[in-house]
């Protein structure tokens, strides 16, 4: 669909009508939809802007980040953002855990490679809407320190492990991009936490 030319009206969902000579809509999940889905696993809900770094003209984003540990010799890593809530303002540090990434497994990511994984580089933009439940909702937000504005971060973690066969104490965690992709649904390493 070609938007130029659209309204959008903003409902409990969205509702886009364009001028280009028929009438169509498409209704596209928004922060409502996703703030339900979030509550209705138990998670810590949050959405918001994707900042650009600091005196930049909106390069790379997303910031690799190694891990402190690792588990049956994967390493933990995470991707770290910046975002501005659209709930209260505040500018946050996100760290995204690699694992659940689409494509973070053997055959097309290295583990060991030390980079961002694609989905999240070419999903995560400055400008961006992102939509986001944290899946460990009694540990965030919590301090941070050493980043240029945000003071406080969240850990979004834990994809559906449970529905794949795996318990865990973590609830489902997810991140939405404004395309309503989830960027964290890959549950090949859900067997890291298996009790």
């Amino acid at each position: 669909m070609n938007y130029k030319n659209c309204v959008l009206f903003l409902t409990a969902t969205m509702l886009v009508a364009c001028n280009n000579g028929s009438s169509s809509s498409t209704n596209i999940p928004n922060s409502l939809y996703y703030q339900q889905l979030c509550k209705d696993t138990g998670g810590y809900f949050q959405y918001g802007i994707v900042n650009s770094p600091p005196s930049s003209d909106y390069p790379s984003v997303t910031n690799y980040s190694y891990g402190s540990e690792s588990i049956d010799g994967v390493p933990l890593s995470h991707t770290h953002i910046e975002i501005t809530s659209a709930i209260d303002g505040n500018i946050y540090d996100v760290a995204i855990d690699n694992v659940f990434a689409a494509n973070y497994n053997n055959e097309s990511y290295d583990v060991f490679s030390n980079q961002v994984p694609a989905s999240y580089s070419k999903n995560l933009t400055a400008g961006s809407m992102i939509y986001l439940c944290s899946g460990n909702p009694s540990g965030v937000p919590y301090p941070v320190s050493g980043e240029s504005f945000a003071v406080q971060g969240f850990d979004w973690v834990h994809t559906n492990c449970v529905a794949n066969g795996y318990h865990s104490w973590y609830k489902n965690g997810w991140l939405y991009d404004s395309n309503n992709n989830n960027l964290t649904n890959n549950q090949a390493y859900c067997y890291l936490w298996k009790n």
